[in-house]
């Protein structure tokens, strides 16, 4: 019980000291002013079940998202899918495959795609023009390397797209992240640097990229049945965020996680926002996973995943 109390500790000293701005506004400053906003929209069901809090604790191909140093967890190949049902007849799609390459390194490619289903078009009268199909993609070559037994860093190179009618943006970006677990304790640390690169080009207007900094931890218990996470979420054009989340396993089957994200300040669509929960089932060389996740007056959003091991 001494040495849990003292890595709690440890986690709560660690993001207590990272800064954060106060704002006391309703709508962040930045708000509605970067481009190629559905690269901040996760993926993989286990995570969003657990509060969106994966930087320390991803170890599968969705770690492609979370944190790319988390690719060196891959024993064997794995493909991954997901369907994300979201809100307002939006869905996303994410499709990716990644190779470990002898003991220490592992490359992915990966495919994230969010439609919007049909749009009825007007013009600048308000009257009725075609319907149109807007759509956001981005393509990931992904690469992680482990350093001795307990660090571990990777990178994501991502190709963007964003298609609205008949104008588009392309892009480029970047994601830098590491891991830390010390081989004799049951706690590790992730941090990632999310979408780094230049601004976006619409038409005659330039904008940034919604750059996301991911601080967190992981802490293992129950013979590591168990796993409670924490994640400082600081991104550019809204307010920081602290994901928590816990799964346990039972029978090395079913895994059941539930979780929460909280707004400082305040989630805008209520307290019940924030609220996550899932399961998942390994079955032979399968992980089936879901989601759900509540959005407050906008409805419940659910995720399912699948990874298959080679």
């Amino acid at each position: 019980m001494k040495r849990t109390i003292t890595y709690l500790y440890i986690i709560v000293f660690m993001l207590s000291n990272v800064p954060v701005m106060a704002d006391n506004s309703d709508i962040h400053e930045n708000a509605g002013t970067r481009a190629m906003t559905f690269l901040k929209i996760g993926v993989g069901a286990k995570a969003i079940g657990m509060g969106e809090s994966q930087v320390a604790a991803t170890d599968d191909l969705y770690a492609s998202f979370w944190n790319p140093a988390g690719l060196t967890k891959l024993q064997r190949p794995q493909l991954a899918l997901m369907h994300n049902e979201w809100f307002a007849e939006i869905n996303q799609e994410f499709v990716g495959m990644a190779f470990p390459i002898g003991k220490s390194n592992t490359v992915g490619i990966s495919a994230n795609f969010l439609s919007f289903g049909d749009i009825q078009g007007r013009d600048q009268d308000g009257n009725l023009t075609e319907i149109f199909r807007p759509y956001d993609i981005a393509m990931t070559l992904s690469y992680a390397r482990g350093i001795g037994e307990s660090l571990a860093l990777g990178i994501n190179a991502k190709y963007m797209r964003e298609q609205i009618s008949d104008e588009n943006g392309t892009g480029v970006a970047f994601d830098f992240g590491g891991m830390y677990a010390p081989s004799n304790l049951p706690i590790s640390f992730g941090i990632n640097a999310q979408n780094v690169g230049p601004r976006v080009k619409y038409v005659e207007d330039a904008f940034q990229l919604p750059f996301v900094l991911r601080l967190g931890t992981a802490y293992r218990f129950f013979n590591d049945n168990a796993i409670l996470t924490m994640d400082f979420i600081r991104p550019t054009d809204n307010d920081n965020a602290i994901g928590l989340g816990i799964g346990y396993t039972i029978a090395n089957i079913l895994q059941i996680r539930t979780g929460y994200k909280y707004q400082l300040g305040g989630n805008d669509l209520g307290a019940i926002s924030g609220l996550t929960g899932g399961f998942g089932l390994s079955i032979l060389r399968f992980q089936i996973d879901y989601a759900l996740v509540s959005f407050g007056d906008l409805g419940l959003t659910h995720r399912l995943s699948l990874i298959a091991h080679f």
